[in-house]
């Protein structure tokens, strides 16, 4: 029962775009397009950042759609540009390379790339050992590292353990009911 029915060619993405998103660590979907930041709070915004998409790397579009989002795109780029310097997140990761073990499991999980293996001499042993190492810079404090590590070697900055666990005690203290 319909009037019009319209045919469109696939949009397939280009082989090497996984490449391409794993250099610039920002997320993939199986098709291969890039993922935004927020479908409608950061539409051309990427988790990396000054990583800013537009067109057919997200999904199939029309012209208006494309030239929209290049728009939108280039005034985030002029925004970040048109500061001296760029501001960096707060909360970053730090380890601890008394306890940092070498495992690298914070690597495999950071979404940014932001943790490097780096080889250090023990101050005890006087042996060369690999621990982790995080890249301000590239950190956005989301938290996957610490999560991942097993020995308990990173802490987010503003979240230390004994930060968390001292305003879980105020919270228990200021209850007065005893539970």
């Amino acid at each position: 029962d319909a009037e019009l029915v319209v045919l469109a060619t696939a949009l397939i993405a280009r082989h090497d775009a996984t490449k391409l998103a794993k250099m610039l660590h920002i997320p993939y979907d199986q098709n291969r397009l890039f993922t935004e930041a927020h479908p409608k709070l950061a539409p051309v915004e990427t988790v990396t950042t000054g990583v800013f998409l537009t067109g057919a790397c997200q999904s199939p579009k029309d012209v208006p759609d494309t030239v929209a989002t290049a728009s939108a795109a280039s005034v985030k780029a002029c925004g970040l540009l048109s500061h001296d310097k760029l501001p960096i997140e707060p909360q970053i990761a730090r380890v601890n390379a008394e306890i940092c073990s070498g495992c690298l499991a914070c690597k495999e999980v950071c979404p940014f790339g932001a943790i490097e293996k780096e080889e250090i001499v023990d101050k005890v042993s006087q042996k060369k050992r690999v621990i982790a190492k995080v890249t301000a810079t590239l950190c956005n404090g989301c938290g996957a590292c610490n999560t991942a590590c097993r020995p308990e070697a990173i802490d987010l900055d503003g979240f230390t353990e004994e930060q968390i666990f001292g305003q879980i005690e105020s919270l228990v203290a200021d209850r007065g009911d005893g539970k």
